[in-house]
């Protein structure tokens, strides 16, 4: 039996808003590794912290076709989830502070690349005219 449907919406699926998770705790946790060795300043860690935020979501924005805030929101939360998990399970002392500010920092960072992530796809045309434009009719 086949099923149609209308909704042809994309989505991201859980393994998307896994793999982003995945990529912001490896940029925390190379980050923290680091600071650990080469004793670089602390307040560069916000930044890193943002980046880590960002650069997934909004890989995982991209991938939707609508409600970009919530996915990117969606993403951050999950990144925190499985970088606070992580981390407790394999590095020493991270304090709950620690984790209030990477909360915080990851939430920015998923905002705006949903932001960014709507911008560029408002500012492309819909795909059904790009291919209409690129096969030309007899």
């Amino acid at each position: 039996m086949i099923f149609l449907t209308l909704d042809r919406e994309k989505r991201p699926s859980i393994t998307d808003y896994m793999a982003a998770a995945a990529l912001a705790y490896g940029i925390v946790y190379f980050w923290i590794k680091l600071k650990m060795v080469a004793g670089t300043p602390s307040l560069l860690a916000y930044p890193i912290y943002y980046l880590a935020g960002l650069v997934p979501s909004y890989l995982v924005c991209r991938r939707t076709d609508s409600a970009h805030l919530a996915v990117g929101i969606k993403s951050a939360l999950a990144a925190w989830a499985f970088t606070a998990v992580t981390l407790l399970a394999f590095v020493e002392g991270p304090s709950l502070a620690f984790f209030g500010i990477l909360l915080i920092c990851l939430v920015l960072g998923g905002a705006t690349s949903s932001y960014l992530a709507l911008r560029q796809s408002l500012s492309q045309p819909p795909s059904h005219e790009v291919d209409s434009e690129k096969s030309p009719t007899p």
